[in-house]
């Protein structure tokens, strides 16, 4: 089984169409979304009507979707630990997006598991845990219930791999970049693999990212596909979000 796996599309439709078109090019039989649905950028309505089109087998709640939840139950925002300007736009998100929207994403869940993998917005111990360091991944390795790990949240496309070697464990980080694009999880490996983000790439590189996974052969390939970042900009400023999400849009951080 071959699934494109993406996530944190963060309200960026374009960027998402854009993946969308490639990974139908290269080919796959099912999607895995990873959550963030919403928050940052100025199309929620179109970027839900892609991410359901798509019927994923997997479609889980990130910290933004949550938030959407909460501000829509009436709860309290600044319980959610969030930075005034994540909340700015996810309540004018909330505005936009009707009942059915907000059902779908009711509907998400936290986590999942297949058979050899699982899947979580952030990490397995809390989901919205962030996995950045071989120490994250450490901290994370009892608390994953499969072999691999399907995660986003950072926005950084990595692998944290594990290996048991005479009686100690070994670990070793893969960044996806121009030059290292896909790898292989060895047989006895234990690993969680990162797409990184379709809608905010925060690796110095602004073109949406995805993945292609081969569950039987543990293959994760990383793809960057380019779109019209200036459209998003230019839509970004005439809805009058802040102009800050333009430069980390474009500087991909």
């Amino acid at each position: 089984m071959r699934y494109l796996v993406f996530g944190d599309v963060h309200g960026n439709a374009p960027a998402l169409s854009a993946v969308v078109a490639d990974a139908r090019r290269r080919g796959y039989d099912a999607a895995v979304f990873l959550g963030d649905l919403v928050g940052y950028y100025p199309y929620p309505c179109e970027a839900l009507d892609l991410v359901r089109s798509l019927e994923p087998v997997v479609a889980l709640r990130g910290n933004h979707d949550e938030l959407l939840l909460t501000l829509a139950n009436g709860g309290d925002a600044d319980a959610a630990d969030e930075e005034a300007g994540v909340v700015e736009v996810v309540e004018r998100h909330l505005g936009e997006l009707g009942d059915s929207e907000r059902s779908y994403i009711d509907a998400m869940t936290a986590g999942a598991r297949r058979d050899g993998w699982a899947a979580a917005h952030g990490g397995f111990r809390r989901p919205f845990d962030y996995l950045m360091t071989l120490a994250d991944a450490e901290e994370q390795l009892d608390h994953l219930p499969a072999p691999v790990g399907l995660v986003g949240h950072t926005h950084v496309p990595r692998a944290h791999v594990s290996v048991v070697h005479e009686g100690g464990r070994l670990w070793r980080m893969v960044d996806f970049d121009a030059t290292h694009r896909s790898y292989r999880v060895p047989p006895r490996a234990t690993a969680f693999l990162n797409p990184g983000s379709v809608g905010q790439p925060r690796d110095g590189n602004h073109f949406a990212a995805y993945a292609l996974f081969d569950a039987e052969t543990r293959h994760f390939e990383v793809h960057r596909v380019a779109y019209d970042v200036g459209a998003v900009i230019r839509r970004l400023r005439r809805a009058g979000y802040p102009d800050r999400l333009a430069s980390r849009l474009l500087e991909g951080r």
